[in-house]
Protein backbone atom coordinates (compact mmCIF):
# COMPACT_ATOMS: atom_id res chain seq x y z
CA UNK A 1 0.00 0.00 0.00
CA UNK A 2 1.25 3.63 -0.51
CA UNK A 3 2.20 5.54 1.56
CA UNK A 4 0.13 9.08 1.74
CA UNK A 5 2.19 11.89 2.03
CA UNK A 6 0.64 15.64 3.49
CA UNK A 7 2.43 18.21 4.82
CA UNK A 8 0.68 20.84 7.11
CA UNK A 9 1.21 24.36 6.65
CA UNK A 10 -0.37 26.76 9.24
CA UNK A 11 -0.83 30.52 10.30
CA UNK A 12 0.33 32.14 7.14
CA UNK A 13 -0.99 35.48 7.97
CA UNK A 14 -0.91 36.83 4.67
CA UNK A 15 -1.56 40.57 3.83
CA UNK A 16 -3.35 41.50 0.34
CA UNK A 17 0.08 42.18 -1.14
CA UNK A 18 3.90 41.20 -0.83
CA UNK A 19 5.06 43.87 1.32
CA UNK A 20 2.63 42.59 4.45
CA UNK A 21 4.19 41.07 7.36
CA UNK A 22 4.31 40.45 11.07
CA UNK A 23 6.88 40.69 13.53
CA UNK A 24 9.03 42.05 10.72
CA UNK A 25 8.82 39.03 8.45
CA UNK A 26 7.38 39.33 4.68
CA UNK A 27 4.69 37.04 4.91
CA UNK A 28 4.32 36.05 1.79
CA UNK A 29 7.89 35.15 1.16
CA UNK A 30 8.43 33.60 4.25
CA UNK A 31 5.36 30.94 2.96
CA UNK A 32 7.29 30.92 -0.51
CA UNK A 33 10.45 29.78 1.27
CA UNK A 34 8.23 27.21 3.06
CA UNK A 35 7.24 25.72 -0.47
CA UNK A 36 10.20 25.76 -1.78
CA UNK A 37 11.78 23.73 1.36
CA UNK A 38 8.42 21.52 0.41
CA UNK A 39 10.08 20.73 -2.86
CA UNK A 40 13.75 20.55 -1.61
CA UNK A 41 12.47 17.86 0.39
CA UNK A 42 11.06 15.80 -2.12
CA UNK A 43 7.44 16.38 -1.53
CA UNK A 44 6.46 18.57 -3.86
CA UNK A 45 3.46 16.39 -4.21
CA UNK A 46 1.99 16.17 -1.22
CA UNK A 47 -1.47 17.42 -0.76
CA UNK A 48 -1.43 20.72 2.02
CA UNK A 49 -3.15 21.09 5.15
CA UNK A 50 -3.74 24.46 5.42
CA UNK A 51 -5.05 25.02 9.34
CA UNK A 52 -6.11 27.85 9.65
CA UNK A 53 -4.89 32.17 10.23
CA UNK A 54 -4.29 32.20 6.40
CA UNK A 55 -5.31 35.78 6.43
CA UNK A 56 -3.66 38.48 8.77
CA UNK A 57 -6.93 39.93 9.06
CA UNK A 58 -9.68 37.95 7.16
CA UNK A 59 -8.67 40.67 3.95
CA UNK A 60 -10.81 38.67 0.53
CA UNK A 61 -7.35 40.47 -0.85
CA UNK A 62 -5.16 37.84 1.25
CA UNK A 63 -7.19 34.74 0.56
CA UNK A 64 -7.34 35.57 -3.24
CA UNK A 65 -3.29 35.71 -3.09
CA UNK A 66 -2.91 32.85 -1.43
CA UNK A 67 -5.26 30.67 -4.26
CA UNK A 68 -2.95 32.38 -7.05
CA UNK A 69 -0.01 31.24 -5.42
CA UNK A 70 -1.18 27.62 -4.92
CA UNK A 71 -2.81 27.45 -8.22
CA UNK A 72 0.97 28.70 -9.68
CA UNK A 73 2.59 26.23 -7.92
CA UNK A 74 -0.13 23.64 -8.86
CA UNK A 75 -0.93 22.49 -5.57
CA UNK A 76 -3.76 20.39 -3.80
CA UNK A 77 -4.83 21.91 -0.46
CA UNK A 78 -7.17 21.56 2.13
CA UNK A 79 -8.10 24.61 4.32
CA UNK A 80 -9.86 25.06 7.63
CA UNK A 81 -10.41 28.23 9.41
CA UNK A 82 -8.58 30.26 12.16
CA UNK A 83 -9.07 33.27 14.94
CA UNK A 84 -8.17 35.50 12.17
CA UNK A 85 -10.12 34.20 9.42
CA UNK A 86 -13.67 34.44 7.79
CA UNK A 87 -14.57 30.79 6.49
CA UNK A 88 -17.33 32.59 4.26
CA UNK A 89 -14.86 34.60 2.79
CA UNK A 90 -12.13 31.66 2.54
CA UNK A 91 -14.97 29.91 0.33
CA UNK A 92 -15.68 33.08 -1.19
CA UNK A 93 -12.31 33.78 -2.61
CA UNK A 94 -10.35 30.57 -2.50
CA UNK A 95 -12.01 29.45 -5.67
CA UNK A 96 -9.80 26.85 -6.80
CA UNK A 97 -9.83 24.94 -3.29
CA UNK A 98 -13.56 24.34 -2.63
CA UNK A 99 -14.30 24.03 1.02
CA UNK A 100 -14.23 20.40 2.46
CA UNK A 101 -15.12 19.23 6.26
CA UNK A 102 -13.86 15.32 4.93
CA UNK A 103 -11.43 14.41 2.38
CA UNK A 104 -11.33 10.94 1.88
CA UNK A 105 -7.91 9.19 1.01
CA UNK A 106 -8.87 5.65 0.81
CA UNK A 107 -7.63 3.74 3.64
CA UNK A 108 -7.43 7.14 5.68
CA UNK A 109 -9.73 10.25 5.35
CA UNK A 110 -9.06 13.63 6.89
CA UNK A 111 -11.61 15.40 9.23
CA UNK A 112 -11.26 18.95 9.31
CA UNK A 113 -13.36 21.38 11.83
CA UNK A 114 -13.74 25.01 12.72
CA UNK A 115 -12.92 26.19 16.44
CA UNK A 116 -12.79 29.54 15.71
CA UNK A 117 -15.90 32.23 17.51
CA UNK A 118 -16.35 35.77 16.24
CA UNK A 119 -13.44 38.94 17.98
CA UNK A 120 -11.95 35.80 20.20
CA UNK A 121 -8.16 34.29 20.38
CA UNK A 122 -9.66 31.30 21.84
CA UNK A 123 -11.15 28.09 20.49
CA UNK A 124 -14.52 26.54 21.12
CA UNK A 125 -16.46 24.05 19.08
CA UNK A 126 -19.92 25.51 17.91
CA UNK A 127 -22.77 22.86 18.39
CA UNK A 128 -22.86 23.14 14.83
CA UNK A 129 -19.51 22.05 14.61
CA UNK A 130 -20.12 18.69 16.81
CA UNK A 131 -22.75 17.83 15.08
CA UNK A 132 -20.40 18.41 11.79
CA UNK A 133 -18.17 16.19 13.24
CA UNK A 134 -20.28 12.81 13.99
CA UNK A 135 -21.31 13.74 10.48
CA UNK A 136 -18.26 13.86 9.31
CA UNK A 137 -16.68 10.79 11.47
CA UNK A 138 -20.05 8.71 9.68
CA UNK A 139 -18.65 9.65 6.79
CA UNK A 140 -15.61 8.34 7.36
CA UNK A 141 -16.44 5.14 9.03
CA UNK A 142 -14.15 2.15 8.44
CA UNK A 143 -11.13 4.67 7.86
CA UNK A 144 -8.30 5.72 9.72
CA UNK A 145 -9.05 9.22 10.34
CA UNK A 146 -6.72 12.36 10.96
CA UNK A 147 -8.53 15.87 12.33
CA UNK A 148 -7.11 18.65 11.45
CA UNK A 149 -8.40 22.04 13.46
CA UNK A 150 -6.74 25.30 14.36
CA UNK A 151 -6.43 25.33 18.03
CA UNK A 152 -5.15 23.09 20.80
CA UNK A 153 -7.29 21.05 23.02
CA UNK A 154 -4.03 20.62 25.67
CA UNK A 155 -1.54 23.37 27.11
CA UNK A 156 1.40 23.85 25.41
CA UNK A 157 3.14 24.75 28.44
CA UNK A 158 3.03 28.40 27.21
CA UNK A 159 1.07 30.71 29.39
CA UNK A 160 -0.15 33.15 27.56
CA UNK A 161 -1.15 30.58 24.79
CA UNK A 162 -2.32 28.01 26.79
CA UNK A 163 -5.68 30.46 27.54
CA UNK A 164 -6.61 30.10 24.35
CA UNK A 165 -6.96 26.77 23.99
CA UNK A 166 -10.62 25.05 23.22
CA UNK A 167 -12.30 26.06 26.28
CA UNK A 168 -14.80 22.74 25.85
CA UNK A 169 -12.58 20.01 24.72
CA UNK A 170 -14.12 17.57 26.56
CA UNK A 171 -17.14 16.86 24.04
CA UNK A 172 -15.01 16.85 21.22
CA UNK A 173 -12.80 14.01 22.65
CA UNK A 174 -15.57 11.49 23.40
CA UNK A 175 -16.73 12.26 20.00
CA UNK A 176 -13.75 11.47 18.32
CA UNK A 177 -12.57 9.14 20.90
CA UNK A 178 -15.42 6.85 20.66
CA UNK A 179 -15.08 6.60 16.70
CA UNK A 180 -11.95 4.56 17.43
CA UNK A 181 -10.13 5.09 13.73
CA UNK A 182 -8.25 8.59 14.91
CA UNK A 183 -4.73 8.13 14.38
CA UNK A 184 -3.78 11.74 14.85
CA UNK A 185 -5.04 15.34 15.97
CA UNK A 186 -2.97 18.09 14.32
CA UNK A 187 -3.50 21.66 14.75
CA UNK A 188 -1.93 25.48 14.59
CA UNK A 189 -2.30 28.91 16.53
CA UNK A 190 0.74 28.49 19.04
CA UNK A 191 3.38 29.05 16.08
CA UNK A 192 5.62 26.13 17.31
CA UNK A 193 6.27 22.39 17.37
CA UNK A 194 4.14 20.41 19.79
CA UNK A 195 4.27 16.57 19.89
CA UNK A 196 2.07 14.86 22.72
CA UNK A 197 -1.00 13.59 23.31
CA UNK A 198 -4.95 14.45 24.33
CA UNK A 199 -5.64 12.01 26.36
CA UNK A 200 -5.21 8.68 24.27
CA UNK A 201 -5.13 10.58 21.04
CA UNK A 202 -1.70 11.80 19.38
CA UNK A 203 -1.62 15.14 19.13
CA UNK A 204 0.86 17.90 16.84
CA UNK A 205 1.30 21.56 16.73
CA UNK A 206 3.17 22.64 13.82
CA UNK A 207 5.36 25.91 13.34
CA UNK A 208 4.35 29.20 11.51
CA UNK A 209 5.10 30.24 7.82
CA UNK A 210 6.29 33.02 9.19
CA UNK A 211 7.30 33.66 12.56
CA UNK A 212 7.61 31.36 15.86
CA UNK A 213 6.03 32.08 19.67
CA UNK A 214 8.82 31.93 21.86
CA UNK A 215 8.15 28.49 23.78
CA UNK A 216 7.56 28.02 27.32
CA UNK A 217 7.20 31.95 27.72
CA UNK A 218 4.39 33.37 30.16
CA UNK A 219 3.42 36.41 28.09
CA UNK A 220 3.96 37.06 24.59
CA UNK A 221 7.09 36.84 22.60
CA UNK A 222 8.57 35.89 19.31
CA UNK A 223 11.36 33.63 18.96
CA UNK A 224 14.34 33.82 16.18
CA UNK A 225 13.28 30.39 14.85
CA UNK A 226 12.64 30.67 10.68
CA UNK A 227 10.05 29.32 9.46
CA UNK A 228 8.93 25.55 9.24
CA UNK A 229 6.49 23.28 8.28
CA UNK A 230 5.20 19.83 9.06
CA UNK A 231 5.20 16.91 7.41
CA UNK A 232 2.86 13.49 7.54
CA UNK A 233 3.34 9.96 5.98
CA UNK A 234 0.11 7.78 6.43
CA UNK A 235 0.24 4.04 6.00
CA UNK A 236 -1.88 1.60 5.11
CA UNK A 237 -1.42 -0.53 8.62
CA UNK A 238 -2.97 2.75 10.52
CA UNK A 239 -0.13 3.84 11.55
CA UNK A 240 1.66 7.72 11.51
CA UNK A 241 5.01 9.42 10.45
CA UNK A 242 5.56 12.85 11.39
CA UNK A 243 8.09 15.43 11.73
CA UNK A 244 8.48 19.17 11.51
CA UNK A 245 11.20 21.04 9.48
CA UNK A 246 12.35 24.69 9.36
CA UNK A 247 13.78 26.55 6.67
CA UNK A 248 17.35 26.59 6.66
CA UNK A 249 17.92 29.30 4.22
CA UNK A 250 15.75 32.21 5.18
CA UNK A 251 17.66 35.01 6.24
CA UNK A 252 14.92 37.40 7.03
CA UNK A 253 14.49 37.46 10.61
CA UNK A 254 11.55 38.47 13.23
CA UNK A 255 11.98 41.76 15.25
CA UNK A 256 11.89 40.43 18.64
CA UNK A 257 11.06 43.53 20.18
CA UNK A 258 7.88 43.30 19.08
CA UNK A 259 4.97 43.11 21.43
CA UNK A 260 1.95 41.83 20.30
CA UNK A 261 0.72 40.68 16.59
Amino acid sequence: MDIIRLTQITDLHLGVDEEATLGGVPTLASFEAVLQAVTDQGRDNDRLLLTGDLAADCQPGAYQLLNKVLSAHGKEALWLPGNHDDAQLMADNLVDFPAQATLDLGLWGVLTLDTSQPNQSGGHISNEQLQAVEQGLAKLANKFVLVAMHHTPVPVNCAWLDQQQIDNQQRLYNLLQAHGNVRGVITGHVHQQFDGHWGELPLYSAPSSCVQFKQHSDDFALSDQPPGYRWLDLHGDGSLETGVEFVSNFSLLPNLDCASY
